[in-house]
């Protein structure tokens, strides 16, 4: 495998809703999942979190002018609380670090499965 494929291979899995994706798709080749649902699993994921992502983004921005005119009008500074516009800007900073922590707790979760009483995934 040369430099350029390694450096493409890095950089899609660096992009988030990509590794969620393979998450998923890790997840349910695991389970032992039917080839339909292991394609339907990822896209569902893979898609979910590009709305996510674009809807929080749509709200954060929206929520902006609102944000001016409140500081404005009472004469405070600050911004405006709001859990999606807090998860947008939260999964643009963090979003790899986020799906990497979801895919360690995926494993954890099957190994626990797998070798204690505990049989349920979540």
């Amino acid at each position: 495998m040369g430099e350029r494929s390694l450096k493409l291979i890095i950089d899609m899995l660096s992009q988030p809703a990509v590794l969620i994706a393979v998450i998923s798709l890790i997840g349910l080749i695991l389970q032992k999942k039917p080839a339909n649902e292991v394609v339907k699993g990822t896209t569902k994921s893979f898609l979910g979190f590009i709305v996510i992502s674009a809807g929080a983004g749509i709200l954060v921005d929206s929520l902006e002018p609102f944000g001016k005119m409140f500081q404005a009008a009472f004469h405070v500074n600050g911004v405006v609380p709001n859990n999606e516009a807090i998860v947008a800007m939260a999964l643009k900073e963090y979003g790899t670090a986020i799906a990497l922590i979801m895919f360690f707790g995926m494993l954890s979760n099957i190994l626990i499965a797998r070798f204690t009483s505990f049989t349920y995934i979540f």
